[in-house]
């Protein structure tokens, strides 16, 4: 049997054949599970600077909805678009200074008016144009068609220091004196100002009484206004023979000090303080003046310190000057 089988076992073993062609691919397998994360990757170097971009390139979006309202802002501050330039005068040479809220534009003289052949030119002492910055006597000239001349018949009056309390005019002020050879000694005499820029505005305010006006200025007040100083009624100069003043609604017909003289005259060189054709005019209470008193004259004795003081007290107007705040507003109502 072994015989057998050994001669049979050769014929069952078959030789390989050759390598058969590649099979088709198989189907697509499932999915395997996902791995573990990889570490991070380091930071990459910074790339080049890109195309600067035009906000007018883009397209203007669609317009959005009405927002809601907002909240209520701050107070806006006030403006005051048309300042207010005036001027102050110390009767003093010390130069004024000016009131809270304004801002100081120059320093100079204060002149009142020209007399020229009995025509008088002048500025209102509330106006910048009567503080020049410079003193200088003969300052006008009259021209015609062909020439301009400056002539000694030609005055101008600047405002005065006022005469000190406790001394007479005679006895303070110097007697003629020129210009061109003691000029210091003629400005020790002659009133300083200042011009100032102003955001509100200011006015007189009198009582035509001795009394101060008080109930003027409470009524005033419910409007806006307010008590700044106070001082004399003063209304209008008389040099030779002509003369200026001011309207009393202006600051500058409530001046801080009362003198019987009021004005230097410039004549060529010579400056004088003392004639008698000089006249201050100031505002007078008559309320104490009998019927016949009104229509008489009156002299009141201003020389002396006490009869001055006297005077001030029981006879000469009293004022008030007062600014509206730039920041109320008002509204007038009239029955007209």
């Amino acid at each position: 049997q072994l015989d057998t089988i050994n001669a049979v076992i050769p014929s069952l073993i078959k030789q390989a054949g050759a390598a058969g062609a590649p099979g088709a691919p198989g189907a697509k397998g499932n999915r395997g599970v996902a791995g573990p994360a990889g570490i991070t990757g380091i930071k990459g170097i910074q790339g080049p600077p890109g195309k600067s971009a035009d906000i007018n390139d883009c397209p203007a979006g669609a317009k959005g909805d009405q927002g809601p309202p907002g909240y209520p802002g701050e107070p806006g501050e006030s403006i005051q678009l048309n300042p207010y330039i005036v001027a102050f005068h110390s009767q003093r040479t010390e130069y004024p200074k000016c009131l809270d809220g304004m801002t100081e534009l120059w320093r100079g003289y204060s002149f009142m008016f020209i007399d020229a052949f009995d025509f008088a030119a002048g500025q209102s002492l509330s106006e910048p144009g009567s503080c020049w910055k410079d003193f200088y006597v003969n300052n006008m000239m009259m021209c015609t068609d062909d020439s301009c001349t400056n002539s000694n018949s030609r005055y101008s009056f600047w405002l005065a220091t006022a005469v000190p309390e406790g001394q007479t005019p005679t006895d303070y002020y110097p007697e003629s004196t020129s210009a061109l050879t003691d000029r210091e000694t003629v400005l020790n005499y002659i009133s300083r100002c200042t011009v100032c820029i102003s955001d509100y505005k200011i006015m007189a305010l009198h009582s035509f009484s001795k009394d101060k006006p008080d109930n003027k200025l409470q009524a005033a007040s419910r409007y806006g206004w307010a008590k700044l100083y106070e001082g004399y009624s003063f209304a209008y100069q008389v040099g030779s023979g002509v003369g200026w003043g001011t309207q009393l609604s202006r600051h500058s017909s409530c001046l801080q000090h009362f003198s019987p003289i009021m004005a230097a005259q410039t004549n060529g060189a010579e400056v004088r303080w003392i004639s008698p054709n000089f006249h201050a005019t100031w505002v007078l209470d008559y309320s104490d003046l009998s019927e016949d008193d009104m229509w008489e004259s009156t002299d009141y004795d201003v020389t002396s310190g006490a009869d001055r003081q006297a005077f001030i007290q029981n006879r000469l107007g009293k004022c008030y000057v007062i600014k509206r705040n730039a920041n109320d507003r008002f509204r007038y109502y009239s029955d007209n």
